[in-house]
């Protein structure tokens, strides 16, 4: 009788332990930039350049995003190199990551499972390596995308139906998950209008960007791959692995006009040099 009360109470003791140590909801939306690597583009021809206006490599950060709203936490992609394949500075093929997403996310007190929704800009590998860790969350994408994630590869080879690099394996978890399917519309994630997701398809089927309107640090777009660097948006550059140019360059004159009238500031998620200015996680935005 003693020693099940004496378990009974350590595990009692333990739950309140659990319950302590979950994050507290925030007063205000807060925004979290997480470094999740680097990866080198060394063809610059892929993305409609040459070595000379570029440079023959040219860096690009991953960039993970944790939205923490007083109703809920939104993961917006997820990385490059699967946490379970990372052990100290950890380099596959063009990818460096020296930090897994689990540790960056334990800094600030959250785990997977603390998240309520997660959001991919699209499924690129670069942008989806953790996403089985998040199968618990609610997944909010647009059917074309999902259609695309889960389609057999074409003959002509892995991620042929889809465009540019894609790896089923790391978002696999995702098909039995609990999924909002998403309309062209604009989906106001926490109801308030301080999270959007915005529908910018053509560099992958159902591609998306997330606007963020935080109280102190203003209105933000986080673009996804709508463009990869800034000069794409003055010389008019695409990638050559566009899914549909015209809906790309449809999706960036709507964003480009959304950005004018809102005073959003673009954040693109692989230019290094924006990503070198910003504030990283655990500090965050508000």
């Amino acid at each position: 009788m003693k020693r099940t009360a004496a378990v009974l109470g350590l595990a009692f003791f333990a739950l309140i332990a659990s319950a302590q140590t979950k994050p507290k909801p925030p007063k205000t939306l807060r925004l979290y930039v997480i470094d999740c690597g680097r990866l080198t583009m060394s063809r610059p021809e892929l993305f409609g350049f040459t070595k000379e206006e570029v440079g023959e490599k040219q860096p690009f950060a991953i960039v993970c995003y944790l939205v923490v709203h007083p109703k809920g936490t939104l993961m917006w992609d997820t990385g490059v190199i699967p946490d379970a394949r990372i052990n100290g500075s950890t380099t596959e093929g063009g990818s460096t990551v020296t930090k897994t997403l689990k540790a960056s996310l334990a800094e600030i007190g959250y785990t997977p499972k603390d998240i309520t929704y997660l959001g991919l800009s699209h499924m690129h590998s670069d942008h989806t390596a953790n996403a089985n860790d998040f199968a618990g969350s609610t997944w909010l994408v647009h059917q074309a995308e999902r259609d695309a994630m889960f389609a057999p590869p074409a003959p002509a080879g892995r991620g042929a139906r889809r465009g540019g690099p894609v790896e089923p394996a790391f978002f696999e978890k995702l098909r039995d998950a609990k999924t909002k399917i998403l309309t062209d519309q604009d989906y106001d994630v926490f109801g308030d209008g301080t999270v959007v997701i915005k529908y910018a398809p053509g560099h992958t089927p159902g591609h998306q960007v997330l606007f963020v309107k935080l109280k102190e640090s203003g209105p933000i777009l986080l673009a996804g791959d709508l463009y990869h660097l800034p000069q794409e948006i003055t010389m008019h550059r695409f990638t050559s692995f566009e899914f549909d140019k015209d809906q790309t360059a449809a999706s960036r004159q709507k964003i480009e006009e959304f950005l004018k009238q809102s005073g959003a500031r673009l954040w693109i998620e692989h230019d290094l040099v924006t990503f070198t200015l910003l504030k990283k996680s655990p500090a965050y935005y508000e």
